[in-house]
């Protein structure tokens, strides 16, 4: 049979007694950390209102202007957003290719969502007709990398394509 082990009332009475210890150490660092911060808390100096500055915001920032200078060559574009000084080939993105057309106009209504114009352009291959979910063509390298991340950030794989 197996000897039920019994613990000792004194391992429990220090065990009781060093908890009690520890804790009373806890109070009495806190109660001299707070002493200690009210003692040391310097008097708010008093000081009247009629020498501190007062700054109007609103009327000093509109006084403030810096000047940028900037080439020539990009003023037009900043000044007409339409105008892109770096023009791709005409590129087309095609963001899928599928059996059905279902399938390809569930791709477009998706792309719309974001914002994006598709077009489907049904080719047959190998006797079997594909619907081409394309975006494009994109002039500029403005629209054609905007249009880019949104797929990226989509997860919508793409292919990038010179248009013909």
């Amino acid at each position: 049979m197996a000897q039920k082990k019994t613990t000792s009332l004194w391992v429990w009475a220090s065990l009781f007694l060093m908890l009690g210890a520890f804790v009373a150490f806890v109070l009495f660092l806190d109660q001299k950390i707070v002493t200690r911060d009210d003692a040391e808390l310097p008097e708010p100096a008093k000081s009247s209102n009629q020498n501190k500055p007062t700054i109007d915001f609103y009327s000093v920032l509109p006084k403030r202007e810096v000047e940028i200078s900037i080439p020539e060559e990009d003023r037009a574009a900043i000044e007409n957003p339409s105008i892109n000084k770096e023009v791709v080939g005409h590129s087309i993105l095609q963001a899928g290719s599928f059996n059905s057309a279902a399938d390809a106009d569930s791709r477009k209504a998706q792309l719309a969502f974001l914002g994006l114009q598709a077009i489907i352009k049904p080719a047959v291959v190998n006797d079997d007709t594909w619907y081409r979910v394309q975006l494009g063509p994109f002039t500029s390298e403005t629209s054609l990398s905007r249009a880019k991340n949104l797929l990226i950030e989509n997860r919508i794989e793409y292919m990038e394509r010179s248009a013909p």
